[in-house]
This record gives structure tokens, sequence and C-alpha cells, in this order.
């Protein structure tokens, strides 16, 4: 088993403790083939990259791409944030951006009515899992999405109608290896679908890049792993 990617990885930028080189370096020798460094987007109060700062990521990641050409494809990506009923902040103009990942995270200031529902139910207020799916595949949709983030952490969510949406949009949902947010059986209903998964290790510092120990565990049990675009069995 082979591990071709990781689409999920922060740095200092954000709130990870290493550099995109020491990711990328970390990926060179693991023998992974693609590596993206995917900082939150800028409508995270405490963990968003905005402004120069990321314009000096952006730089970084285009000269990394260019030094090790050849070598391992390296990727700049986003994980965006939801904030509100078909809202996020995912960027207008995509064109800067290799990989778009979405998800539900806290810290972030509500846009309409609903945003403000969400908020609260992270926080313990009442769960309402098929508008909470339904508002992030809206979100997705809009912002044309790759990946949606560990689906149902914070914020719970009706998996059979997101894995429907997704298959539907040829959207991945994520089995995050940081702490996986999907049961055997979720990640059951996800494949029967035909949804696909993809594995991302979010880590936050370079000797966790390509760490996909727990998400192969849970889709090993899960009987899942051939649905995993990012491993070769």
């Amino acid at each position: 088993m082979r591990i071709i990617s990781d689409l999920h990885t922060h740095t200092k930028y954000s709130h990870g403790t290493g550099t995109p080189r020491e990711n990328v370096l970390r990926a060179l020798e693991l023998g992974i083939k693609k590596i993206a460094v995917s900082e939150h987007a800028g409508g995270n109060i405490y963990f968003g990259v905005r402004g120069k700062k990321l314009e000096r990521l952006k730089a970084e990641l285009r000269s990394l791409k260019k030094e090790f050409e050849g070598k391992i494809e390296v990727k700049t990506g986003l994980e965006c944030n939801i904030t509100g009923f078909g809202k996020s902040d995912i960027p207008k103009d995509r064109s800067e951006y290799d990989v778009i990942i979405l998800g539900f995270h806290k810290g972030i200031f509500p846009h309409n009515r609903f945003g403000f529902h969400i908020l609260s139910e992270s926080f313990g207020g009442k769960s309402t899992p098929r508008r909470n799916a339904e508002c992030i595949m809206a979100a997705a949709e809009a912002g044309k999405a790759d990946i949606i983030s560990h689906p149902n952490l914070y914020l719970a969510v009706d998996i059979p109608y997101m894995a429907e949406c997704a298959r539907q949009l040829g959207i991945l949902l994520e089995v995050n290896s940081a702490r996986v947010t999907l049961s055997k059986e979720q990640l059951q209903t996800i494949a029967k679908s035909g949804a696909g998964l993809i594995i991302g290790s979010d880590a936050h510092s370079a000797d966790r890049v390509g760490d996909f120990e727990l998400a192969l565990n849970a889709c090993r049990e899960a009987g899942v792993l051939d649905k995993v675009v990012n491993i070769e069995l």
C-alpha cells in the first residue's frame, strides 16, 4: 500500500509549527507524489491567512513548485470555511489555487441567520444534521470545492445526503487522519453511494505529513480502502 498524495497539511503560516519546505521534504522522503499546503482561508478569525501573509505563502509555494519540479508535485491549497447557509470564504478567483478544501470550523463570523445557528450548534446548540449537510454542500457547489474536510467535526451532518451530493458534484469526502470523524457505518454508506474518499493527514508539523495510520485503519475496518483515491493498494 502506498500513499500517493497528501493534500491537507498546515505550516507556521496558520497554526502549524513547520515550514512549507519542511512539509515538501518530508513528503519527498516518503515517496509521496503530490503534496499541498492548505492553510485556513481568511474567514477564520484565529488561524486565517490573509493579506500580505497570504501573498508570501503563495509566492513561497510557487518557488517550491519550480525547485522540486520533476521530483514531487507541490500544490497550493486552501482550507476554506462555511460562513452561513450556502456561504463560504472560497475565493471568487480560484486560479491561484490547485486544491480547495471546504469544511466547518469554529472562529467564523456568521454571514446569515443560519450561520448563527451552526455556530451555536458547534457549541452545543440544537442539532440539525440534514440542514447542516445542505448548507455545506450548497456552499461547496457554489464555490466549486474539491474536498469536504472532516465531515461531522464540530457539526453533525446527514452523511447519506452529503455522500449523494458529493457523488453528483464529484467532490471527495475526507477521512481525516488527525481524528477520524466518520464511523464504520458512515464510511460504508459513502462507499455504497459511489462518492470518493480521500485521506488527509491534517498535519500541523512536518513529521505528521503522510501519517495516514488512523484513517487507514478506519477504512480497512470498514472495508472501503478501494474507494480511497490517494492510496495505491
